[in-house]
């Protein structure tokens, strides 16, 4: 019951000043919304970025040259200007030599190229990947018609093509693709198949942007000299590590890499991006939450402040109060639950402008809206003991006034 007083008196007192107590509050209101803001869109664009990074078949890993794969870092590679091309032949050393490994496939890229079927053009946007047979599999690419590439394809360095559904709407709005002739790079490749529609990735980018050619064509058009990617599926119940450890083994002999120096290859699978990502999300959080914490430091002055002058205003009141026998718990209880009342009521004003902030983000770059209950939980506790401590000085003070001076107070 007293608490329940305490409260009803605190929030009377906020509302006869309204004014004052949104400007007091507005360090709190900022440093809750920029934290629930932050971490909100994080944690839509990890919900999101989980099933993206999945880019790799299931069971896969990819091996590249370097440590970083679409966008992200992932390892510390101290000397990678220094590192060696990966080649074809290390795909046969794989699969002659790693019993725990069931599929291996080189593949090599060229970004931002245009495609032509008679008087029609793609936009110069359009992905051309040299692969192998086991291209599709181990990177979760699906045929909607007709074939995937075949080992014949790659002996003989047939110009063949299968279009990403970019190309296809582009280029065949109208018309089924399948043995029609596109030119890529001036050259002439058959279309023997069209890849299924994965739509756009979280960032926006088109993931229909993909057309394959045979490996050995795209050497001829665009040569050798450059790195390949490794991908390589696991069998089905063979322990992944070990099988990623075999294959690590063999590049190192292969690549003659001294015992104990870091590899000069980096090794990537769904697991090591998803972490990758979620380090750097952990970081940015920790970069919200310190940013929110200076703007509840400043909002704790604020509280403060305000309480002080709330205490000389109401001095004649604290006199009265003790005159007709209220305790110094009583009047530190009071001012306290306004401190903490003052506190949460910005909190709970940054909750809602984080909340409101977020969901406009997530609705213009289309992630999901997603707030952890950890965030708002916290958010409020905070808040609460900043106001607790914001408040227990002013109240102290009111609490050790004389009621004979307070009630000569003028």
């Amino acid at each position: 019951m007293v608490l329940h007083e305490n409260l009803s008196v605190a929030v009377s007192q906020l509302r006869s000043n309204k004014m004052r107590s949104v400007l007091t509050t507005l360090g709190i209101t900022i440093g809750i919304a920029t934290v629930i803001f932050i971490v909100s869109i994080l944690e839509g664009y990890k919900r999101s970025i989980v099933n993206e990074l999945n880019v790799l078949g299931a069971n896969t890993f990819q091996v590249q040259k370097y440590d970083t794969f679409s966008g992200i870092r992932v390892g510390h590679g101290r000397r990678e200007k220094q590192r060696k091309d990966l080649k074809r032949d290390l795909a046969d050393a794989i699969r002659e030599n790693c019993a725990l490994v069931e599929a291996v496939g080189a593949e090599v890229w060229q970004f931002n190229q245009v495609l032509r079927y008679k008087d029609k053009k793609s936009n110069p946007n359009l992905n051309v990947a040299g692969g192998e047979p086991e291209f599709f599999i181990n990177n979760g690419y699906f045929i909607s018609e007709g074939r995937t590439l075949t080992r014949e394809d790659i002996q003989a360095a047939r110009r063949v093509i299968i279009l990403g559904m970019d190309a296809v709407e582009v280029l065949f709005p109208f018309e089924d693709p399948l043995g029609k002739t596109v030119k890529v790079a001036g050259a002439k490749f058959q279309v023997i198949g069209v890849l299924e529609k994965m739509g756009s990735s979280t960032f926006g980018q088109s993931r229909d942007n993909v057309n394959i050619i045979p490996i050995t064509a795209f050497e001829q058009i665009w040569g050798k000299k450059r790195s390949v990617n490794l991908t390589v599926r696991v069998k089905e119940g063979a322990d992944f590590e070990e099988a990623k450890n075999q294959v690590i083994g063999i590049l190192r002999a292969k690549r003659k890499v001294p015992p104990g120096d870091e590899n000069d290859f980096a090794i990537f699978s769904n697991e090591t991006l998803v972490e990758s990502f979620d380090n750097i999300a952990k970081n940015v959080e920790l970069v919200a939450i310190l940013l929110g914490l200076v703007s509840l430091l400043v909002g704790s002055i604020g509280v403060m402040n305000i309480m002080l002058v709330a205490v000389t205003e109401r001095t004649r009141e604290i006199g009265v109060r003790k005159a007709v026998g209220a305790t110094r718990r009583n009047i530190l209880v009071q001012f306290l639950s306004e401190a903490v009342v003052l506190s949460l009521i910005g909190g709970i004003i940054g909750l809602l402008v984080g909340f409101g902030l977020a969901g406009g983000i997530s609705l213009l770059v289309g992630i999901p809206f997603s707030v952890p209950l950890w965030a708002v939980v916290v958010s409020l506790l905070v808040t609460a003991v900043v106001g607790l401590f914001a408040g227990i000085y002013p109240a102290a003070h009111a609490a050790s006034m004389d009621p004979i001076n307070a009630l000569r107070y003028e």
